[in-house]
C-alpha cells in the first residue's frame, strides 16, 4: 500500500450525539488486521460504486484531503485500486456531462448519472450509455428526454409556486451545468411527506428523493427561517421516476455488466445513497453522513451496512486500502 492510511490533520470531529448514532446503526468498516471472514468477503469485491461529493470527494476536490489541505491520498488510492483491478464507478447525482468529465479526468471506465437514471457502461470518445426511468413509461425513440416529459407535467412551477422563498432549480454544482436528461433538481427546505402527496397527484409515477445537505443556494433564493450567511437545514432533493434509485440503477448496471452482488461495494453520504446497501455485497457509509436527521433511520435497514472511520476522503481512503490489503496489496 503505498499511500499512508490517513493524513496527519483531520476534519474536525463530528458532534458526540451523531457518534453514538453511527455507533448505533452500523459497525465500522473493518480495519487492519482483518479476520479470515472479512478478508473472504472483500477479497470477493471487484468493483467500487461510489457517491461522489461528501463521499470520495471533499468540497469536490481530488487534491484535498478531509480537512481540505492538499493531499495526493485520493490519487494513491485510485491508483492503487486500478493496479489491483479494482474497477471505480461513480454514482452520482450529477449530470452526464459532469460526470463524464470526472470520468475522463480520473479515468473511470463506466459511471452512472442522475442517481442512477443515466447508465453508462463504456465510457471514452465513444461512450455506450442509456436512460433508465424504473417504473415511469418513457419510449427510447423519443425526441424528448425523461426529465422533458417530467416538467411538461407541470408539477415543477406548481412545487416552485406553492413553497416560495422554500425551493428553488438549480445548477450542478453551481459552475452552469444545468441541462439535466432524467431527474430535477431542487434545493431547499421543504416537508417531504408534503411534496410526495403532491407528487402522487401527476399523471406520471414521481418521488422525491432527497440526497443530503448542502451550505448554499445559488444566490438568488433567500430561504425562510434559514441564515443564509451560515445555511444549515438546505437539502439538495431530485423529482425522480419510481422505482428509480441509485440502487436500481446500479442493478441495472450489474445486469447490463454480468456482475454479482458480492462482487460489488456501494460507498455514500446520504439518506438516498443508503438505497444501494440492497444491491451489493457491502455498503460503506461515510461518518459525515449522520449530519442528516434520517440518516440513522435509513442505515438501521441494511444489515451490510459498516460506517466509516473518519469523514468523506479520509474515511473512503482508509476503507479502499483496507479492501487492497484484502487483496493481498
Amino acid at each position: 500500500m503505498s499511500a499512508p492510511l490517513i493524513p496527519a490533520v483531520h476534519a474536525a470531529p463530528m458532534a458526540a450525539a451523531a457518534d453514538a448514532t453511527s455507533a448505533a446503526s452500523a459497525a465500522t468498516f473493518p480495519t487492519l488486521p482483518l479476520s479470515a471472514q472479512d478478508k473472504a468477503r472483500l477479497a470477493k469485491i471487484r468493483y467500487v460504486m461510489t457517491d461522489l461529493d461528501g463521499t470520495m470527494l471533499t468540497g469536490a476536490s481530488a487534491v484535498q484531503n478531509s480537512s481540505k489541505l492538499p493531499s495526493a491520498q485520493l490519487i494513491q488510492t485510485l491508483i492503487d485500486l486500478r493496479n489491483a483491478d479494482i474497477e471505480v464507478v461513480p454514482v452520482s447525482g450529477r449530470n452526464r456531462a459532469m460526470t463524464f468529465e470526472d470520468a475522463r479526468l480520473l479515468s473511470f471506465n463506466a459511471w452512472i448519472a442522475e442517481m442512477g437514471g443515466l447508465i453508462c457502461t463504456k465510457s471514452g470518445s465513444q461512450p455506450e450509455w442509456a436512460y433508465f426511468t424504473g417504473d415511469m413509461p418513457y419510449n427510447h425513440e423519443s425526441l424528448k428526454t425523461p426529465h422533458d416529459f417530467i416538467c411538461e407535467t407541470g408539477i415543477v412551477d406548481e412545487l416552485i409556486a406553492r413553497y416560495p422563498g422554500q425551493l428553488e432549480t438549480y445548477h450542478d454544482n453551481y459552475v452552469g451545468f444545468e441541462y439535466r436528461e432524467v431527474s430535477v433538481a431542487l434545493r431547499g427546505s421543504v416537508e417531504a411527506a408534503t411534496v410526495q402527496a403532491l407528487l402522487d397527484t401527476c399523471p406520471l409515477p414521481l418521488y422525491l428523493a432527497d440526497n443530503g445537505l448542502v451550505k448554499r443556494m445559488n444566490g438568488t433564493t433567500t430561504l425562510q427561517n434559514v441564515d443564509m450567511i451560515h445555511p444549515q437545514g438546505i437539502h439538495t432533493y431530485h423529482i425522480m421516476p419510481r422505482g428509480l434509485t441509485k440502487g436500481s440503477g446500479i442493478a441495472q448496471f450489474a445486469k447490463l455488466m454480468h456482475i454479482e452482488k458480492d462482487q460489488m461495494l456501494a460507498a455514500g453520504d446520504s439518506p438516498a445513497d443508503c438505497e444501494m446497501a440492497d444491491y451489493v455485497g457491502t455498503f460503506l457509509f461515510m461518518k459525515n453522513g449522520f449530519e442528516h436527521n434520517d440518516a440513522a433511520v435509513e442505515l438501521a435497514k441494511h444489515p451490510n451496512a459498516y460506517v466509516s472511520r473518519y469523514p468523506s476522503t479520509d474515511g473512503w481512503c482508509e476503507a479502499m486500502q483496507t479492501l487492497l490489503a484484502a487483496h493481498g496489496r
